[in-house]
């Protein structure tokens, strides 16, 4: 609840800059509004994509649109007038667009990549809340540009995953050798087999 406060409170914050600071520069506020509404278009397509299994190829690449999405909101409040139109655009668009992006830098962020044969990968991130470890995704390439999520384990509670080694691959059963901390499970490398195709 203290967060959710400190947020608000930071909004409001950000909105009473341009009372205080007598800043007008027409160039300025047409080229904010433009990357805003370029970047929260880009930003809405990624995440809604990744939130159907389409992760954008690369570690930090929807980082790198979340983090741009945030600096030209903030860049948005702090120079725009305050006016009705601001109000309606901050209060039901970026809001709750700016509560998304900061939870997806906080939570899924991916923590490693492994090879897992030609056109596919195992991605280790990391839990939301309700989590009690690292989750596990296999991944394949598709579209050239997108990691598409074939399969997720997220009952392992293990963490710290150093190096996640194919130890078995017969037909569609796989055995994973899965090294991590050690604080979880006291068995490193953790086995863990699988079968594909009942996915």
């Amino acid at each position: 609840m203290m967060s959710f406060i400190a947020f608000v409170l930071l909004i409001v914050f950000l909105n009473c800059i341009p009372f205080f600071i007598k800043f007008s520069s027409p160039k300025s506020e047409k080229l904010i509004g433009k990357l805003l509404v370029i970047n929260s278009i880009l930003f809405l397509t990624f995440f809604l994509f990744s939130y159907n299994g389409f992760r954008l190829k690369g570690q930090f690449t929807f980082n790198i649109i979340a983090i741009l999405f945030i600096s030209i909101t903030i860049f948005y409040f702090v120079i725009f007038k305050n006016t009705i139109f601001k109000v309606l655009i901050t209060t039901f668009v970026l809001t709750p667009l700016l509560v998304v992006s900061i939870f997806t830098l906080l939570f899924g962020q991916k923590l490693k990549e492994f090879d897992f044969d030609n056109n596919k990968k195992i991605i280790v991130t990391n839990g939301g809340f309700l989590s009690c470890g690292e989750i596990v995704h296999i991944t394949e390439t598709q579209f050239l540009i997108f990691d598409k999520e074939i399969y997720y384990e997220s009952s392992l509670c293990l963490q710290g995953i150093e190096k996640i080694e194919v130890e078995k691959k017969y037909n569609s059963q796989i055995e994973f050798l899965i090294y991590h901390d050690g604080k979880m499970d006291s068995e490193n490398p953790y086995k863990y087999e699988f079968d594909i195709k009942k996915e």
